[in-house]
This record gives structure tokens, sequence and C-alpha cells, in this order.
């Protein structure tokens, strides 16, 4: 049986919400995206395989819009407790496609977890809504990128700063996380192995 576990970013006119199937439900202060008890998701061991940004479907945004968000955040979030390598058996994959105006500009998932670690995860950006460059700056199209990453690593929303990615109202950030984010990684690793 295959688990899908999702959190993504819904636009709604000037705003965005939180989209969440399984999970919480509920944003806390310190940030992780809890699997059981205030137990969250997270990588066993820290060193997690990823595979280069794919395309899924034909894009109108220019295919490298998404591959230097997804290259961004990569980099970003392997400055953290996490280390992140390409590899050819990945535990995450990045994706970007016209995936229609479902509700969400991007999308991860954990789409195999055993006992709270992640065996695999998702995360995709929707050409659908972030095509159009009058509304959707490339800084915009980062902060999407980069939360969805931080999402696979076990992070749920930040909506108590703007300086991150993690806040899901804002989209201004771009490939930038805090020092409360940092944070929380460092307490939802502790215990996780190098």
């Amino acid at each position: 049986m295959q688990l899908s576990i999702t959190k993504r970013l819904l636009p709604v006119a000037a705003t965005f919400f939180v989209g969440l199937v399984i999970g919480t439900g509920v944003v806390l202060a310190n940030h992780p995206w809890i699997c059981s008890g205030t137990t969250a998701y997270h990588y066993s061991p820290r060193t997690v395989g990823y595979a280069s940004p794919v395309a899924q479907t034909a894009v109108v945004r220019s295919a490298s819009s998404y591959t230097s968000a997804f290259n961004g955040s990569i980099s970003l979030w392997d400055t953290t407790v996490v280390t992140l390598v390409n590899s050819s058996t990945p535990k995450l994959r990045l994706f970007y496609g016209a995936y229609g105006q479902n509700g969400w500009l991007g999308l991860a998932s954990l789409t195999s977890v055993t006992s709270c670690h992640i065996n695999s995860a998702t995360s995709q950006l929707n050409d659908t809504y972030l095509r159009d460059t009058s509304r959707y700056s490339q800084t915009a199209v980062n902060h999407v990128s980069c939360q969805e990453v931080g999402h696979t690593f076990g992070l749920n929303h930040n909506r108590t700063q703007t300086n991150t990615c993690m806040n899901d109202q804002v989209l201004t950030a771009g490939n930038q996380i805090n020092q409360h984010d940092r944070d929380q990684l460092s307490s939802i690793y502790a215990h996780v192995p190098q």
C-alpha cells in the first residue's frame, strides 16, 4: 500500500492558505510536520539522495525557471542538518509541470513512510499557475520550491515570520530560511544519525 501525505500551497486571491490532505491539520508555533505524538516526519539517516528536477509535462514558463528554483532550494537546505546528494536511487524527487487548476502552486508528498521515517517524497511546482509571470516573480517560484522541499524534511508552515520560505501566506522570501527553521530541523533530527 502506498502512502501519500501531502502539503500544498494554495492560491486564493492575494492570500495563500494551507492545503493539508492528511497530517496535523494544526499549524504549531514550533513548526514540525507531526507524524505521531510529538514525532515529526523525518529521513533516517540525515543524508538524503535526490534526483535532478524533471518536467512531467510541457510548461509555459521556462524550464530553467523551475530547475533554477529547485537547485537553489537544494543548495539552501543542504546547509542545514540534512545532507543532500544527487543520487541514482533518490528518496526525494523534484518535478514541475502543468498540473491543472487544482488549487495548488506547489505540492509536497510523502509517498512512502515507515514509523515516521520518510522512505520517498516528491516536490512539485505547478506551471498552470506559476506561468503567470505578472503575478508570480522568480522570487515567488523560488519561495514555493523552497517550501515544498522543506516540507519533505519534516517542517510545517511557519506563519510567525515573513523572512522564511516556510511562511505560506507571503511569497517574498525566495530561497531563504531563518534561524527558527534551522533550530526546528535540529530538533527534529537530534536523534537521527548522520
